[in-house]
């Protein structure tokens, strides 16, 4: 874990909020100057607290649904797990990749005849490895902002990401798409470092960003730290309830968006119906956290489990193929 002091939380919460506002924006809330939180941020990421400034989409508009698809291993050496992961990081359909189950993956597709041509590849490729294999559809998810860095809970709110529940596509030209590559890759990079790289002007890549933003194409811009370097760890709560009304699943939604150590939820369809993000300092929080769920769903809560995630191999909701210009 790093030493982080006052001024550095402060600087993570703000890019939390927004990755991609300027240094100078940041200086007047944590009372530095730009130089300084840009020299504390490149700090930051050499230290590796940062993993990356992740730019949020809705990934409907794009015609694509997402698949989070669990995987648990069998006869495998430490060797043969590592090809495996490194096969699915490179993978042009794999969002994420997660140290759990022995790995939780999310897919994205723009038909289900794709996404069975996805899974065959990897049975063919690595079946004998798999004893297990879960697919859930992710069907809307939200990010909520990480109070727990700040200790107290913001009133703002995140727009919703849809993840093909309600597929309404939008048409993008190859500079627009090759805009949404990079700034999924590093949200953080400037219009001009854009503008050099696809050949089109600084201010052209501004205005259709904004535009991007406005048609909801963007939702939102922000960190994904390497928690346990923060001083926390990362668990995943994966719940099934019963006979769950949409009464039920606003209280459940509510309830999630309030708890400060909350900072992702999704609605899914398949094995599990909601999956929430937690970060803790220790297990007296997480069983805070779960005692508080059971007593407040002890009517519907069919069952649940916990995972810890270990290791981050990929987060990218964008990954495609490289677009040539």
């Amino acid at each position: 874990m790093e030493k982080l002091d006052h001024k550095d939380i402060r600087i993570l919460f703000e890019l939390d909020k927004n990755s991609r506002q300027p240094a100078s924006s940041i200086a007047k809330k944590v009372s530095l100057s730009g130089d300084i939180v840009n020299y504390r941020i490149k700090k930051l990421i050499d230290k590796k607290v940062i993993f990356k400034f992740m730019t949020l989409l809705d990934t409907a508009k794009l015609g694509l649904t997402t698949y989070k698809v669990f995987y648990r291993f069998q006869n495998t050496t430490l060797e043969k797990e590592k090809e495996i992961i490194d096969f699915l990081i490179s993978h042009r359909n794999t969002q994420s990749a997660q140290g759990i189950f022995d790995l939780n993956v999310n897919l994205v597709a723009e038909s289900v005849e794709e996404l069975n041509k996805i899974l065959t590849e990897f049975d063919l490729r690595y079946g004998k490895y798999f004893a297990e294999r879960f697919v859930n559809i992710l069907v809307e998810s939200h990010f909520f902002f990480r109070d727990y860095l700040i200790e107290r809970k913001s009133d703002e709110l995140r727009k919703p990401m849809f993840f093909g529940s309600d597929p309404k596509k939008i048409d993008l030209d190859i500079y627009n798409k090759k805009i949404l590559q990079i700034l999924a890759d590093n949200a953080r990079i400037s219009s001009l470092l854009i503008s050099k790289k696809i050949g089109i002007s600084a201010d052209a890549i501004i205005q259709r960003i904004k535009s991007l933003e406005k048609k909801g194409v963007i939702q939102n811009y922000v960190l994904i730290p390497n928690s346990e370097n923060i001083g926390y760890n990362w668990y995943y709560i994966l719940l099934k309830f019963r006979d769950l009304t949409s009464a039920d699943e606003k209280r459940f939604f509510t309830h999630s968006r309030v708890h400060p150590n909350v900072w992702f939820y999704t609605k899914m369809i398949g094995s599990w119906d909601f999956l929430i993000n937690i970060d803790v300092k220790n297990d007296n929080e997480l069983k805070e956290i779960l005692t508080q769920i059971k007593k407040d769903f002890s009517k519907i809560l069919k069952e649940y489990i916990i995972i810890r995630i270990p290791k981050l191999y990929k987060f990218n909701q964008y990954p495609g193929i490289e677009y040539v210009l």
